[in-house]
């Protein structure tokens, strides 16, 4: 099919995209129901704010980063969609990150295209978009700094990690796989600036020294593993000395594999991308004040949503409601088996990094306290990134997953609609449905990991592995060879 290019389905995504935003705009003059989401008119509300000099907190419900109300701004300078228009050009550069991602791993363009589709073609993303919801913005931050670290631009990736972070908190979770990818096969990417040298210099004095405080019972056995311990059959009593001297040990070498793992590259991936992040985040501080830490960040993490949302923990939210001291430690404790998880699988598939991403956000949005479909879109971007290395029979058995996930979502709409509409008290259905769509993708998470194939981003040489196929005829893509060879200090 010489006609189905990766610049056809692109065009052919833009035509679907131009089709409802024109369409919304139609139901926005014409009918009861809205088309352009709410949260589009909190942005642009925000927007007028900051046109106004002043904050864009004095808009009730306004959760987010200045940033993108001061981004928004053309929707009162030049037209109210402009920001719409912004959300299908990120659409759009996602579907081009994730092509890039796929070809650089080995999949021939013309079977990467149909990968493509599931993002470009979804009318779900199409739809949440179009609608006004920005998280196609933060799709391409993620994409981007993933994009970029794995080719190398080493900067250009922390940069844009930095950004996402401050953008919506919840990329932090990605730093585990992130420092697990900048191993020895990563290399040393750029040159280094004067601080990192003394770090490592220090970092190597302390590994020195700590070797020589008992040569006689430690050695190194390979590089990059801890001492081993060699104890003499008198050592080796029960005695409160030998357990003391046991747990010491235990101590060391925890410390000493803790010294390897901060790495010169680890170091500086976060003295960059946290640096980034703090000067951002100082400089909207400086301008919004309290307002900005509590609406951007403090508010997620004791949100009380007591409305209707796919989480299982929003029926016990809406019972506790008017309790100030029951509702916020349920908020609170609903952080402890989410962040538990999402560090768990972020440790366990690091250096997958795709995969390991794609279950550290399909674990977060699913034990969410509050889950809506925009949520989606945070995985949905990463799904064609990680379907090449699955065994999983998508006729049969995904397509059961799929039809699972769809199926409980369309109950939890059924009677979400008979709320809304009909004025019917059906929270208690709605909960049971919530129930069963947490279950389907508890089940979507368990045969993901079995099916999985596990691989690495870079061989031992340090180029990018080409694990789905051959690649296009002719040379290899020139982003695979950026730092092929990296130098090691």
């Amino acid at each position: 099919m010489t006609w189905f290019t990766f610049t056809t389905l692109c065009a052919t995504a833009l035509l679907l995209r131009v089709v409802l935003l024109f369409y919304g705009e139609w139901q926005d003059a014409n009918l009861t129901v809205k088309y352009t989401d709410i949260d589009y008119i909190v942005f642009t509300d925000a927007a007028r704010y900051v046109t106004l000099g002043a904050s864009p907190y004095d808009r009730e419900t306004y959760r987010y980063t200045p940033l993108l109300a001061i981004f928004m701004t053309p929707n009162i300078y030049l037209f109210q969609s402009f920001g719409k228009c912004v959300f299908v050009a990120a659409d759009l550069m996602v579907g081009y990150l994730i092509h890039r991602i796929l070809v650089l791993r080995g999949m021939p363009s013309q079977k990467a295209l149909w990968l493509d589709s599931l993002w470009l073609l979804n009318p779900m993303v199409a739809n949440i978009s179009t609608r006004g919801n920005a998280e196609s913005l933060l799709a391409v931050m993620v994409l981007g700094s993933l994009y970029l670290i794995m080719t190398r631009r080493f900067y250009a990736g922390c940069v844009a990690f930095g950004l996402a972070v401050h953008f919506k908190i919840y990329p932090i979770i990605y730093v585990i796989p992130l420092l697990f990818l900048l191993d020895e096969r990563y290399g040393d990417p750029v040159d280094w600036p004067q601080i990192i040298w003394s770090y490592r210099r220090s970092r190597f004095f302390l590994l020195r020294m700590y070797l020589k405080n008992d040569p006689s019972r430690l050695e190194i056995n390979e590089p990059g593993r801890g001492p081993i311990v060699h104890k003499t059959d008198q050592q080796k009593q029960l005695s409160i000395e030998s357990i003391k001297s046991k747990l010491f040990d235990i101590y060391r070498t925890a410390m000493y594999e803790l010294v390897l793992f901060l790495s010169p590259t680890r170091i500086l991936f976060g003295l960059v991308s946290g640096g980034v992040f703090l000067v951002i985040t100082w400089a909207m501080y400086q301008l919004y004040g309290e307002d900005f830490m509590e609406n951007t960040y403090l508010y997620h993490i004791t949100r009380k949503d007591h409305r209707h949302n796919f989480s299982i923990w929003f029926y016990q939210m809406y019972l506790a409601f008017d309790s100030p001291v029951a509702g916020k430690l349920l908020s609170v404790l609903t952080f402890l088996p989410q962040m538990s998880l999402v560090a768990a699988v972020g440790i366990a598939f690091a250096k997958d990094v795709f995969f390991a991403c794609f279950l550290q956000t399909f674990v977060f949005v699913t034990f969410n306290k509050v889950c809506t479909s925009q949520y989606f879109m945070w995985y949905i971007c990463l799904i064609p990134l990680i379907l090449p290395s699955t065994s999983l029979s998508l006729r049969w058995k995904g397509l059961g997953l799929l039809l699972a996930w769809v199926a409980s979502q369309g109950l939890w709409l059924h009677f979400a609609y008979r709320l809304e509409f009909l004025g019917q008290n059906t929270f208690f259905s709605i909960w049971v449905s919530s129930l069963l769509f947490f279950i389907s993708n508890c089940w979507i998470i368990v045969e993901l990991m079995i099916n999985h194939r596990f691989e690495y981003i870079y061989g031992k040489s340090g180029r990018i592995r080409w694990v789905w196929g051959m690649g296009d005829p002719g040379p290899r893509p020139s982003e695979s060879s950026i730092g092929n060879s990296p130098s090691v200090h």
